[in-house]
């Protein structure tokens, strides 16, 4: 399983089901992801869980966007998730170079 990063957010924890936050609780770090299969590439799940003050920092270096990007030589506009100031995509789903 591949895990792509989509967001690293402070949350409330143990606000529970409210849109506004009890005073007594604190923020905490959660991870926001993707977890893709190796095998199935179209099989995927979103996934949350608390992280760390540390582990927040490292995975938001790691944190990728979905843009989309156009192909000249096939002429074709595809999605793929980058870095955040990456404006070339490294390779075309179609296969041509």
């Amino acid at each position: 399983m591949q895990k792509i990063t989509i967001g690293v957010y402070k949350t409330y924890k143990n606000a529970g089901n409210l849109r506004f936050h009890r005073t007594k609780t604190k923020k905490h770090w959660r991870h926001y992801f993707i977890e893709i299969d190796e095998d199935d590439e179209n099989d995927y799940s979103f996934g949350t869980e608390w992280v760390s003050a540390l582990k927040a920092v490292v995975l938001k270096r790691k944190q990728l966007y979905k843009k989309t990007f156009y192909c000249t030589d096939c002429e074709s506009v595809f999605t793929s998730y980058v870095k955040k100031n990456q404006n070339e995509c490294d390779e075309c789903p179609n296969g041509c170079e």
